[in-house]
């Protein structure tokens, strides 16, 4: 690990007063800046893909859901209503909505708003494929006032923050949203913890009784009553349910009640009661931060936080860089510890859940003595040059948002990150910590609105980082505001912008291998270049950025993001057309685009049936994007490029065979996809 002032030879320093152009002309230190905040990306990634349900030390995340706007899926829909418990409140809900046709379920953070919520709409609106909409909690009153209301649709609002409107325009914003959702026959269900909606619209949100929830699963009485009665406030209403899944499939009581967070919470709390010197609070406080990390780079972060508390290694029995305490690592592991070292040497905590218990009593029990060298180390560490520890630095500054209040982990720590001098390493690890808030969906929507505000900046600096966090997590789960919001970057410059067009090429790599659907961002591209009037080099950065996204590839990866894309989305293929179309077009983006065309071509597999109708449709789409004019044009130029490229002779053969239906399009219709060429 290096500080920013250890090596300045190997960083690019970027001055306050840095403009995009700037940033454009660092390309390598910016192509290295992305390539950091995606690991913290892939690491989500993983963590989706292979654990479903736990939360990772983010409270309230739903790891199998990632798009948090647009049609709520089928499998979604299902899974909320599995042995679900109508009660009180729900009841209560449901009379207020089907009267005033939108209710908002006001409570705390876990117990079960949301699961409610899709089970009143798909109640009142039936269960149709996308029949229930998500829509985004960047909507404010008048927007939300001014929003197309579908009719016979259901809309569903999650953890809308309060709008701060003066109180008659929000009434009148109110009454214009409730008559287009009557209008419409559509219904309107909001969570929150507070809302703008008036006192008559807010049903007090409760959760569902625990024994209720453990006998709805068809476990046994008398052992839903035993283990009904361990259940605290405390828990959430995923952890009963859980709990009812676990009984239900036969896990005996006592190890599934083992299960449970407040077990690992206990734990915490008994370390935290005990006698505890200011040396083991701040190593605690260190882990809360860096988990996860090498022993011995932990110990070099420790050393900096209690130089910085200024305890000597005297008092503290702390270790230094050079000397190593082995009678301290053994302390620190033994019997009783909250920490583990891994077979790679890893510090962790023994439970993942520990991570968020350690951070709450740290938050609730201890005041400026602690946290300000600790909020000072934090800064420091926010600079180094090393992304694996910013990428941990960022994951418990997330974690400490899921405890403490959003905005003060917003002003103290993540917007003086994006504005930050120097080197660009706050702006990465303040976009790291964006895509870990995302995992939890009390922060997100609060997330989503601080970098629409950094995006809209007069600063570079900010805008940067939003550039950077639109193309990981929160690009994934809010996807049309991000490309709305790169693409208005990237169009409204009077200079170049090339971080926002490498982050558009970025974001589609993520939706790509997060989701296997990136449809709504290229539908969306495809439309805004369609309609673009500019003409002659005005419109070369709109141009750039869609090439940049058909030419993308995720990185250490071969084959291009269009060819994986169009394996797990077939019908992405007009919309991709579309786009190539319009880049193919400009004479001089040509050979560019020629080139792109030709990689993802060729990365499918001539061999397979499949990957051939694949081809043969995307071609099919391009003849139809095409002006007729440049089809023969086209078929020349694609002709001569691949020839150029020495295509062996089996790729050739399938690419000429295509170029025929260029210069005959009758021949192909997207109607017959079981021909081949």
């Amino acid at each position: 690990m290096a500080s920013e002032t250890d090596s300045p030879a190997e960083g690019v320093l970027i001055g306050e007063e840095a403009t995009p152009v700037d940033l454009t002309d660092q390309a390598e230190a910016t192509d290295e800046i992305f390539a950091q905040v995606s690991q913290v990306q892939t690491v989500i990634n993983h963590i989706h893909g292979n654990v479903g349900g736990a939360s990772f030390g983010i409270s309230g995340s739903r790891p199998n859901s990632r798009r948090t706007s647009g049609p709520v899926s089928q499998h979604e829909m299902e899974e909320a209503r599995t042995c679900y418990v109508r009660h009180a409140s729900y009841k209560a809900a449901a009379e207020q909505l089907e009267s005033g046709n939108m209710v908002a379920l006001i409570g705390n953070v876990g117990t079960g708003r949301r699961t409610a919520a899709l089970n009143l709409l798909h109640d009142f609106v039936g269960a149709r494929r996308d029949r229930v909409v998500e829509l985004s909690p960047s909507y404010t009153l008048e927007k939300l006032a001014a929003r197309e209301i579908r009719p016979a649709h259901g809309y569903l609002l999650c953890d809308w923050p309060k709008d701060d409107v003066d109180g008659s325009i929000a009434d009148f914003h109110v009454r214009e949203i409730r008559r287009h959702v009557r209008d419409a026959g559509a219904y309107l269900v909001i969570t929150g913890t507070a809302t703008s909606l008036p006192e008559g619209d807010q049903i007090p949100w409760l959760p569902p009784p625990a024994c209720d929830v453990l006998r709805a699963h068809e476990v046994a009485p008398e052992i839903a009553d035993e283990a009904a009665a361990q259940i605290t406030t405390d828990h959430a209403m995923t952890d009963v349910v859980t709990l009812a899944r676990d009984l239900a499939s036969g896990v005996p009581l006592n190890k599934a009640l083992g299960r449970l967070d407040s077990a690992g919470r206990r734990d915490v709390v008994a370390w935290f009661d005990g006698p505890r010197t200011r040396g083991e609070l701040l190593e605690m406080a260190a882990m809360a931060f860096a988990a996860g990390l090498p022993e011995s780079d932990f110990e070099l972060l420790l050393a900096q936080l209690e130089s910085l508390a200024g305890i000597s290694v005297e008092k503290a029995d702390a270790i230094s860089a050079d000397d190593p305490m082995p009678s301290r690592r053994l302390l620190r592991v033994a019997e009783g510890s909250l920490f583990n070292l891994s077979p790679q040497r890893r510090l962790e905590f023994k439970v993942e859940g520990h991570r968020t218990h350690v951070m709450r009593e740290l938050y609730q029990r201890h005041g400026m003595r602690l946290w300000d060298p600790v909020t000072e180390w934090l800064h420091e560490c926010a600079n180094l040059r090393d992304p694996s520890v910013q990428a941990e630095i960022a994951r418990g500054v997330a974690v400490l948002a899921s405890v403490a209040d959003y905005s003060y982990v917003e002003s103290t720590f993540l917007t003086p990150w994006a504005r930050g001098t120097g080197v660009m390493r706050r702006q990465a690890t303040a976009a790291m910590a964006i895509s870990w808030l995302c995992m939890d969906e009390t922060t997100r929507p609060e997330v989503l609105r601080t970098v629409s505000l950094w995006t809209r900046a007069s600063a570079v600096r900010p805008k940067f980082t939003a550039t950077l966090a639109w193309s990981g997590e929160l690009g994934i789960r809010f996807p049309l505001e991000a490309t709305r919001m790169l693409w208005l970057q990237i169009r409204n410059s009077e200079k170049p912008v090339r971080h926002a067009e490498i982050a558009l090429a970025r974001l589609f790599a993520a939706l790509t291998e997060a989701t296997g659907n990136a449809l709504p961002m290229l539908d969306r591209l495809a439309h805004q270049i369609s309609n673009d009037r500019r003409i002659g080099r005005t419109v070369d950065p709109q141009i750039r950025a869609i090439l940049g996204v058909l030419s993308a590839r995720p990185d250490g990866v071969r084959t291009p993001t269009v060819t994986a894309h169009l394996r797990s989305c077939p019908e992405s293929a007009a919309p991709l057309a579309k786009l190539w179309s319009a880049v193919l077009v400009k004479r001089p983006h040509r050979q560019d685009a020629l080139a792109a065309l030709y990689d993802a071509v060729c990365a499918f597999d001539e061999r397979d049936d499949d990957d051939r109708d694949r081809v043969r449709a995307l071609f099919a789409a391009l003849v139809e994007a095409l002006p007729a004019k440049e089809r023969p044009l086209l078929a020349h130029d694609l002709r001569r490029y691949a020839i150029s490229r020495n295509a062996d002779e089996n790729r050739l053969e399938l690419l000429l065979s295509l170029l025929r239906i260029f210069l005959n399009p009758a021949v192909l219709s997207l109607d017959t996809p079981g021909k081949r060429p």
